[in-house]
């Protein structure tokens, strides 16, 4: 018979609900202005013509006031409806669709072939390793790529004490003020077993029979396109303006963000060696290239996986798609290079205690009708916030539930379970807080990738049963493909807003 603390320990992971408290009663922010428009034109109407006049004025204010308590696609109808205007609005000056010609006008030395404001992304390399620099965002980016050595064999006790550990380094970055953004990526997609190969090669088998090595090399043939490669990424994003002071003493300019960025990620490998998390390699330049190449252009990984020595990566010149389109008939994908792309938002995070690792179930995915793995980009966005302003935050959120709540009381709808627990879950958040826990406001992303689009709906079928099984919902970004695309594809430490 287990007990409660061993119970714990193989289920801790628990993450709050999304509050359900809104600005006021559950409205969020877009349907408190709805409906402030809409009583305005009920008091302008009914002053300018009287009893009469909400006659005259229904048309306008019952379907601002109907409108401004459905929900469409996941999020209010207002905000819906706004994000769809900007979409059409896209389509209708063609900014929907970009094509990238080699022959075009030289970039700048340094500057990314990407679409929007991220052109002007430079990528620098300093001491083996990349420093992504963007001077809109004056912030520098440098990426890692870990591995828990033998972490699926692990029993449950060694994996908690794991993931305790992890969780201190991750608590340590809310207390830098420089840290702006932390980036948890996992890539899973068609591998190679060049390795196996090569190894093969290196060490033949002179006493071997022929007809075993033929039938090796059969296997090894057959089993080319059944590899699946699992990688996993960390990418920490810095604020140049909170770290003014320190780039000063080491001279400012280019060269001092850049030694700047060195010194960061040797305190990161510290920190992480601490936690048990092994750095497999910092990302050059031509590492982080490949990793946006092969998102953009999947046919390309077998070419891409197979390189090795001073040409392995790709050259920061292709970076970036040479197609990119948000068709104007479906707001859910984007079509590239040789690929179609959905990204979805996780919107719920699981409820009950899981146990750790309880992502496996996604980043294990398989499509439902072949068993094949399903290609996918899972990025968690972590944004520190300081603990004042935590602290501050679950002040106000409190003040705005007791606030509802007397509003519920006075309609008799007070003491639902959904209510309290979002109370709970405020009050969870302040011990935390008090006992020197860090905070940061996250947001999770899919981005799954296929051939046609007919493959694309049976792989998005399939990691839904996936998420289903972690515990987790997620919810399709709708008119908002190219810019979530961006997000999880570009392993710079971007942030979806």
């Amino acid at each position: 018979m287990t007990t409660a603390a061993e119970r714990d320990i193989a289920r801790p992971a628990h993450l709050p609900p999304r509050s359900s408290q809104g600005v006021v009663l559950g409205l969020d922010m877009w349907q408190v202005i709805t409906l402030i428009v809409a009583a305005a034109v009920v008091l302008i109407a009914t002053q300018a013509a009287g009893p009469a006049g909400l006659l005259y004025a229904a048309p306008l204010y019952l379907p601002l006031g109907v409108g401004a308590v459905i929900r469409r696609r996941g999020m209010s109808l207002p905000r819906w409806g706004a994000v769809l205007m900007i979409k059409k609005m896209r389509d209708a000056v063609g900014a929907n669709k970009e094509t990238f010609a080699p022959e075009g006008a030289p970039r700048p030395v340094g500057t990314l072939r990407l679409p929007g404001r991220l052109a002007s992304v430079q990528i620098w390399d300093v001491d083996d390793m990349a420093a992504v620099y963007d001077p809109h965002g004056k912030t520098v980016t440098v990426m890692a790529e870990l591995e828990v050595p033998g972490f699926l064999m692990k029993d449950v006790y060694e994996r908690y004490e794991l993931a305790d550990r992890w969780g201190m380094v991750l608590a340590s970055f809310t207390q830098r003020p420089g840290v702006k953004r932390v980036t948890m990526q996992e890539r899973t997609f068609p591998g190679s077993i060049r390795v196996a190969r090569e190894y093969f090669e290196q060490h033949p088998a002179p006493s071997a029979h022929p007809d075993a090595l033929a039938r090796y090399n059969d296997v090894m043939n057959r089993s080319e396109g059944f590899a699946v490669a699992h990688r996993n990424y960390l990418t920490l994003t810095y604020d140049l303006s909170k770290l003014s002071a320190q780039l000063k003493a080491l001279g400012g300019g280019k060269d001092a963000i850049m030694r700047l960025a060195a010194v960061e990620a040797g305190n990161v490998a510290h920190a992480l060696a601490g936690a048990e998390v092994e750095v497999r390699r910092w990302l050059r330049s031509r590492d982080v290239a490949a990793l946006a190449r092969t998102a953009f252009d999947p046919a390309s990984i077998p070419v891409i996986e197979n390189r090795t020595g001073e040409l392995a990566g790709v050259d920061p010149v292709g970076i970036g798609p040479t197609y990119f389109e948000e068709p104007r008939e479906n707001n859910a994908i984007v079509r590239t290079d040789s690929g179609v792309h959905t990204t979805l938002w996780i919107h719920e995070w699981p409820r009950a205690a899981a146990p750790v690792g309880f992502v496996n179930d996604l980043v294990f995915a398989r499509h439902p009708v072949d068993g094949t793995a399903i290609s996918h980009i899972f990025t968690a966005v972590l944004t520190p916030n300081p603990v004042a302003a935590a602290l501050k935050r679950i002040r106000q959120e409190k003040k705005s539930w007791r606030a509802n709540e007397k509003m519920r009381a006075r309609r008799g709808d007070g003491g639902n379970a959904v209510d309290d627990a979002d109370l709970r879950a405020l009050e969870e958040q302040e011990i935390g807080l008090v006992q020197g826990h860090g905070e940061y406001s996250y947001g999770g992303y899919l981005t799954i990738t296929a051939a046609t689009e007919t493959d694309l709906e049976q792989a998005v079928a399939g990691a839904r049963n996936a998420l289903s099984r972690a515990g987790m919902e997620a919810q399709i970004l709708y008119a908002q493909q190219g810019q979530a695309l961006l997000v999880n594809a570009l392993p710079i430490g971007l942030g979806l807003k």
